[in-house]
């Protein structure tokens, strides 16, 4: 498989899969139907030709890419958007480039036997790469799209690198801790689900959404709410008797909670299942 024909698919997956996980009913978050606080699904939309465009344009880099500066140049991009004009990506946007930049590192080497082993086989050089790169940018970008986040400044010293500053969010944040655990929690998802068809695509979404939900503390949530509000997710998430319907009502209408961490990565782990597909593997 040649590798330009390759990097389009890539960056074709990461950008559907961001609407993908969008429009699917689910227990909280935006969906088609419905849009949460200032947050509508046409900007979801929209932002997803941001991720792509970015994605595709990753295969100019003859050495490592640049994480940081990637991001921010997506965030400065949406937020002057006059139809986005908020943050729909700073979560996906991290996770997305830096599993994109990884299966790049690894088709580089030579063509991927599995998805798994596409993303594995990459990691050492993407953590490599963010070692070598300076955090300031990925710092710009965080402020830019989400002054209230503080994970950065949890630390008592200067942090140097992107590795380093991701590896200080990873104490609270869930997809800083997926990215520096060689995508563990995407991987999880995915092999939950990495059979489904494009028929099922839909449902299968639904259905991660409340299984990542149930199994790992959303970190807006837990910003917001603490451990008391994080369990009283997942004890809702993982009630079989209780209704999707009636799970979101309690979640977005009575708690007001967003899930935007578990969004992020489930709409990580579909990237890898419409890869699999339009791959063979």
């Amino acid at each position: 498989m040649k590798l330009r024909k390759s990097w389009y698919s890539v960056a074709r997956s990461f950008g559907s899969a961001f609407v993908i996980e969008m429009i699917s009913p689910k227990i909280s978050g935006v969906t088609a139907m419905e849009s949460l606080k200032d947050l509508a699904p046409t900007q979801f939309v929209h932002t997803s030709f941001y991720i792509y465009n970015t994605i595709e344009n990753m295969l100019s880099y003859e050495g490592c890419v640049p994480l940081g500066e990637n991001l921010l140049n997506i965030m400065d991009g949406i937020l002057k958007n006059p139809i986005i004009g908020t943050n729909t990506c700073l979560g996906y946007g991290l996770v997305a480039l830096s599993l994109a930049s990884s299966i790049l590192y690894s088709l580089r080497a030579r063509d991927c036997n599995s998805l798994e082993e596409c993303v594995l086989r990459g990691y050492n050089d993407f953590e490599y790469c963010l070692t070598k790169e300076s955090a300031d940018y990925l710092v710009k970008s965080i402020e830019l799209a989400s002054p209230s986040y503080h994970g950065y400044y949890y630390s008592p010293k200067p942090l140097s690198n992107v590795f380093e500053l991701l590896l200080e969010s990873a104490v609270w944040d869930l997809v800083a801790y997926n990215i520096v655990n060689k995508f563990s929690i995407t991987l999880d998802l995915y092999n939950s689900a990495k059979s489904a068809t494009i028929s099922e695509l839909l449902r299968y979404a639904s259905e991660l959404y409340r299984y990542a939900a149930s199994k790992y503390f959303d970190s807006i949530s837990f910003k917001s709410g603490g451990i008391m509000l994080s369990r009283l997710v997942q004890e809702i998430a993982s009630k079989p008797t209780l209704s999707s319907y009636d799970a979101r009502d309690v979640l977005v209408n009575k708690v007001g909670v967003n899930l935007g961490s578990i969004s992020d990565l489930v709409a990580s782990s579909i990237a890898l299942i419409l890869l699999r597909i339009e791959w063979g593997l």
